[in-house]
């Protein structure tokens, strides 16, 4: 063996440690970076065994260290578990921001909601009833009611703007999810071309895998490794990004809550015309989009339909009995009323156009009879038809805020259950490809230590061969 073998064998250590070290700092310096995957340094030794012949001769001794491969510590099952649990988890918190709105327009349980106002309006009937010439209790009835058809119309409007609030994040949404689709594209071939260079590709991948989780949460998609490094993106059975190559989305539909029965809304591939999956609908069952999804289709609508029939309800209601009734009307110069049949109480359809029909208190039909026009008792059946009515406008509400508010519970249930799974995922998946500082530190000392005895080899054989060269001296 010669000594200058040695040499060369303490010299590839020293690369081999510096090469460590240096990638020792790269993680620690990525500490704290998003989405970042630790990497590991691949020794070998490099072999000293020569070609099998006849008269082939080996030193017995391998010529030292080399790097074969530099590692990225990434699980791709653990991180398809953490896309799948993110994209729930973002669907229902997103799904609990829209309950926490929708219990926040309604207002209820308090004292200046609906129910309160609707309570406030039967009492009302009932002083009228006890006091039916007194024009006062006929103002506040009048007054109550404008209340009541306010509120209904306030909450209607709310629920509109709502609608058409998240109609645009579905839209802002969209087009993240195509910046972001364009983005995997655009990495993927340049993992492709890295790898076919032979050239690293780690920090492209946790680059693009974090972009991946970013479409996850948006839209439930999932992710399938090939065995070119590249990653094709699938939303249901439809490819969202294959290799370099994304298809964009587009969210359709109506842009109020009035037209979603005509025009419902949806998302759907904007590929060109030539092609013949052009706006096929986007399977998109989790995430963000799914969340605004829902709630365009289904819980505003539902939460207005809900609105509207108490308001149609109580607007049917309340003008059938007022219409059994008679009023106070005087015709000057007379001072005797001449009672007239009572007319609409109410004006609308729905809680979008309620509104009280009547302005003058004399035309409130609180009697029975056309002879006994100061009677009440027609007001009192009023009182007693909409107040005690199992079917009537304040059940049907309150039945209505109760369902709201079980849906509401339901959801804060499960979106609480599902961030303790979304935070215990990522923490397991961060145990396994996160950097560790004390592990990083542990490694460095020893990469370190490693480094300076492949220096102290160096002058050792250094001062041997100086001693060999100098004995004839």
């Amino acid at each position: 063996m010669s000594t200058f073998s040695s040499l060369n064998s303490a010299l590839s250590a020293l690369y081999a440690q510096r090469r460590a070290l240096d990638l020792t700092g790269q993680n620690i310096a990525n500490a704290n970076t998003v989405g970042y995957s630790r990497q590991r340094v691949e020794l070998s030794p490099a072999e000293a065994i020569s070609t099998p012949a006849r008269w082939s001769t080996s030193r017995g001794v391998g010529d030292g260290v080399r790097v074969t491969d530099t590692t990225r510590l990434h699980n791709e099952f653990t991180a398809a578990r953490t896309r799948t649990e993110h994209g729930t988890n973002e669907y229902l918190q997103a799904q609990s921001t829209v309950f926490a709105t929708v219990e926040q327009t309604l207002g209820e349980p308090s004292d200046t909601g609906l129910q309160a106002q609707l309570s406030d309006y039967w009492n009302a009937w009932s002083d009228v009833a006890n006091r039916p010439g007194d024009v006062s209790a006929r103002t506040q009835l009048l007054s109550r009611g404008s209340t009541v058809a306010a509120t209904l119309q306030t909450n209607r409007q709310n629920l509109d703007a709502f609608f058409g609030a998240t109609r645009e994040q579905l839209d802002a949404d969209v087009n993240v999810v195509n910046q972001t689709a364009s983005g995997v594209a655009d990495l993927n071939a340049r993992i492709a071309l890295a790898k076919a260079g032979g050239m690293p590709t780690n920090e492209l991948a946790d680059r693009r895998d974090q972009l991946v989780l970013q479409l996850s949460e948006l839209t439930g998609a999932t992710g399938r490794l090939k065995t070119d490094g590249t990653v094709d993106v699938a939303l249901g059975g439809n490819l969202l990004v294959q290799g370099s190559f994304a298809r964009p989305i587009e969210a359709v539909g109506s842009t109020t809550v009035d037209g979603r029965a005509v025009n419902p809304v949806r998302v759907q591939f904007a590929d060109n015309d030539n092609n013949p999956n052009n706006n096929q609908p986007a399977e998109i069952s989790s995430g963000k989009i799914a969340s605004r999804l829902e709630a365009l289709t289904q819980t505003i609508p539902a939460t207005v339909a809900g609105l509207d029939r108490v308001a149609g309800l109580l607007i049917q209601t309340v003008n059938t009995q007022h219409a059994q009734g008679w009023d106070i009307t005087t015709t000057p110069p007379s001072t005797t009323p001449t009672p007239q049949p009572g007319g609409a109480f109410f004006s609308g359809t729905n809680a979008k156009d309620i509104a009280v029909a009547i302005s003058d208190p004399t035309k409130i039909a609180a009697s029975s009879t056309a002879s006994t026009p100061y009677q009440g008792d027609n007001a009192n059946a009023m009182a007693d038809v909409v107040a005690k009515d199992p079917q009537g406008a304040g059940t049907q509400y309150r039945n209505f805020v109760v369902d709201v508010g079980i849906q509401a519970q339901t959801v804060n249930r499960r979106a609480d259950a599902q961030q303790v799974i979304s935070d215990d995922v990522t923490a397991d998946e961060q145990a396994e490809s996160g950097v560790s500082l004390d592990e990083e530190m542990t490694n460095m000392l020893m990469f370190q230590r490693a480094y300076e005895a492949a220096a102290k080899v160096i002058s050792t054989v250094d001062s041997t061969l100086d001693t060999l060269i100098n004995m004839k001296r």
